[in-house]
């Protein structure tokens, strides 16, 4: 036997066998990457760009130096418009090979896009050093020439580039569009039809130039060049969509929809673009029906398409079918219950239920998936508002502007948020900004006016409301800001004129009631002031809360008259209008004090108890009466004694919680009963007001600001919520409109409960 060849045939079987696994797990990797790449590159061809991203990272994983893989990824970021990502990714294909100046190119274009216009000519130069001759470098030089304004160093470049290849259309195309900017219309036109010439089957030149045209009103020529593309299109039916939506723009509507049908007519079996484009014609056209109708031919052909299905929820949220739409929307993500635009729409659904909890969770959900979504941005802020977390809404808003800057209505919310918080600065910045956008927009001219009042500038606060009613002569805030601001500078005769015309566009519109009163008894002008109330009684009369609050106006003026016996009789009817009138079992309570009455008057509701044990309204006003005579003990018993029986009972849940508050007996408890009143009447200052004060006494400071700004919005001339709004803003270190709010309080009342205190932190805060 040899020895040695017994020794080494074990060697050479662990040898080979090592060699073997080896081999098998290169080929296993290699296998994978193929894989995944093939994948990615179906899910491109397929637009499912997020699952693309997932397999090229599959294949940058097992080979981190995949220059190609890296560039794919990037260009798929390029179309899921993450810049930030396509950037990072093209990075990668120039720091594994530095001469892949196709990556260079992307990085300069991606930085050109954001405005970095310095590095984006660093690559155009870098490139040009290596290839003189590249043309997509000399356009990119020129785009960052043409962003410093510097058109004729953009117009050297692109000739230069058209001297290499005279017929390389993107540098024909850029020539016009350069011409365009610097205003040369003429020029332009001859660049424009050079392009056509070279390529007669690409749209863009096309569609520019027709735009060019409507520039000049000259919409036949218009027409022209967009028939013209469709004769020479080698996409017969996506021209055709262009075409009809110019001929919807100049409201040709039956050649508008006669063209969007052609185009379904034309279009390749199992496409329903077309079909989509049709249905959205109808529903612009407020054709419910057949928008309907043309989505469900869609769906025949694409059964079951989720996106499709999205699209029928959709046309039902916009017609106010919410009941269909939520139906809807459930099937699909019963089916995908990550869907971005399912998700995206149930959230709308969740908030038009102010169910913003559940809102809230859809729009993070859709945020996840789409980071660069603006609308999800701004939705959610409308779900944190609901909720009551203001500054995270605002970081929301900001992010959605960031990402969509021309979001306008995003931009009125945080020009109202910077004005709750008296921070002019930013929310001229806002308003300017939107004006830009929409300029005759009564809504912004309407914040305008609230900044210029904030400004103190009432010549031009004047200017902007004059322009709101201009606008719109039936916008009832116009007339009813400017009446107030014609009041407080003493002009009672035109603030009179304004405030009646806004109370006859709107009847029930209790504050140019309010207002109009008001005037009339600082003129103690009686008779008009009962007449107007006796006016809008008639008007009304199918109303309750309104006639309540119209009796409660009356005893107003009868207590203004010192008829102490016709107010409680106002006050009396108010409340048995409306039980829920928390500010009339105060007035009430107080005449009686006033008639030295308040003994009698609980016996009366003594009286009245003992026969209704369940009139939760008397135990309201009998505690309401203990609490003025300052009989806490027994007052909360009798609040207590109406949630008993209607625990939602609001007035007497915000009485409870005040007093509870105001003595420093269980907070916590107060808290809850503040939250009860705030779920039932949360358009009441009073209510607001107490909510936000017991956060405030709780150290809860940014909640009590967020709850004190809705209640001095609602009742912006009551001292004591001034007071406590600017005490919130001294807690919140924010000195400015601590100094206004504080000074206001004491400008409406300087002896209001707390106006020393107000004083103290006014000298702290200029000390």
């Amino acid at each position: 036997m040899d020895l040695k060849r017994t020794r080494i045939q074990p060697f050479c079987v662990i040898f080979f066998s090592l060699m073997l696994i080896l081999s098998l797990g290169c080929a296993s990797k290699e296998e994978k990457k193929a894989k995944h790449l093939q994948r990615a590159r179906q899910y491109v061809e397929k637009n499912e760009l997020r699952k693309a991203v997932i397999e090229y990272k599959n294949v940058t994983q097992l080979d981190p130096r995949d220059e190609s893989a890296y560039f794919e990824l990037g260009e798929t970021y390029l179309k899921l418009r993450q810049g930030n990502d396509a950037l990072q990714a093209f990075h990668n294909v120039v720091f594994i090979n530095p001469d892949n100046l196709k990556a260079h190119l992307k990085i300069g274009q991606i930085l050109l896009v954001g405005k970095q216009t310095q590095g984006a000519r660093k690559k155009a130069q870098f490139i040009l050093e290596k290839s003189p001759n590249n043309i997509e470098a000399l356009s990119l030089l020129a785009g960052v020439q043409i962003e410093e304004k510097d058109f004729d160093s953009a117009f050297e470049s692109l000739n230069k580039a058209l001297s290499i290849d005279p017929n390389h259309f993107n540098t024909q195309l850029s020539i016009a569009r350069l011409f365009v900017l610097k205003g040369d219309l003429d020029q332009a036109e001859i660049a424009y039809q050079k392009a056509i010439s070279i390529d007669p089957k690409l749209r863009v030149s096309y569609v520019e130039l027709s735009r060019l045209y409507g520039t000049r009103g000259e919409w036949d020529k218009a027409e022209a060049e967009l028939l013209r593309m469709v004769e020479s299109s080698s996409s017969r039916y996506q021209d055709l969509q262009i075409l009809a939506q110019f001929y919807e723009s100049q409201k040709k509507w039956n050649q508008a929809e006669k063209t969007y049908i052609e185009a379904v007519d034309t279009s390749p079996q199992g496409d329903v673009t077309a079909l989509m484009n049709l249905a959205g014609y109808h529903a612009r056209r407020q054709n419910y029906d057949k928008a309907l109708n043309t989505l469900q031919n869609a769906l025949a052909i694409k059964k079951g398409d989720l996106n499709i299905l999205v699209r029928v929820a959709e046309l039902q949220f916009d017609f106010n079918k919410y009941e269909a739409a939520e139906k809807t929307i459930d099937r699909v993500l019963e089916k995908d219950k990550g869907h971005v635009g399912a998700n995206h729409l149930k959230g709308r659904l969740l908030l038009e239920k102010e169910d913003f909890g559940d809102a809230l969770e859809r729009f993070d959900s859709v945020i996840r998936e789409s980071p660069r979504n603006a609308m999800a941005h701004y939705f959610r802020a409308l779900a944190r508002t609901g909720q009551g977390k203001r500054l995270l809404a605002q970081q929301d808003l900001l992010r959605a502007v960031e990402l969509d800057p021309k979001l306008l209505n995003a931009r009125l919310l945080l020009a109202e948020a910077y004005l709750r918080e008296r921070n002019k600065n930013l929310a001229r910045e806002q308003i300017e900004k939107a004006l830009e956008l929409a300029p005759s927009d009564v809504r912004i001219l309407m914040l305008q006016g609230n900044l210029r009042i904030l400004e103190r500038d009432g010549k031009g606060a004047e200017q902007a409301l004059t322009k709101v009613i201009e606008l719109n002569p039936e916008y009832v805030p116009g007339y009813l800001q400017l009446g107030r601001l014609l009041s407080h500078t003493g002009r009672e005769k035109e603030a009179l004129k304004y405030l009646r015309t806004a109370l006859k566009l709107d009847p029930q519109h209790t504050g140019a009631l309010d207002l109009l009163v008001r005037i009339y008894l600082r003129d103690k002008n009686y008779d008009e002031a009962f007449q107007i109330c006796q006016e809008q009684k008639n008007i009304t009369s199918g109303n309750p809360s309104i006639q309540a609050h119209i009796e409660y106006l009356d005893g107003n003026i009868h207590q203004a008259k010192n008829d102490m016996q016709k107010a409680a009789e106002s006050f009396e009817k108010a409340i048995e209008t409306d039980p829920n009138m928390m500010a009339a079992y105060l007035a009430l309570a107080r005449v009686y004090g006033r008639l030295h009455q308040l003994d009698k008057a609980a016996a009366q509701y003594k009286s009245v108890l003992n026969r209704y044990p369940n009139y939760f309204a008397g135990y309201m006003a009998l505690g309401t009466i203990y609490h003025l005579q300052g009989n806490w003990e027994k007052a909360q018993s009798l609040y207590r004694k109406a949630l008993a029986i209607k625990k939602d009972f609001a007035p007497a849940a915000n009485n409870l919680a005040w007093g509870l508050a105001e003595r420093g007996k269980n907070i916590d408890e107060a808290l809850g009963f503040a939250r009860v009143a705030k779920e039932q009447m949360p358009k009441n200052a009073a209510v607001t007001d107490t909510l936000g004060w017991i956060y405030y006494l709780k150290g809860s400071y940014l909640n009590a600001l967020s709850e004190l700004q809705d209640s001095v919005e609602l009742a912006p001339d009551n001292p004591t919520i001034n007071y406590h709004v600017g005490l919130a803003y001294y807690k919140n270190n924010k000195a400015d409109p601590a100094r206004e709010y504080l000074a206001r309080a004491l400008e409406l009342d300087p002896n209001f409960k707390g106006a020393d205190d107000a004083r103290k932190v006014l000298s702290e805060l200029k000390g």
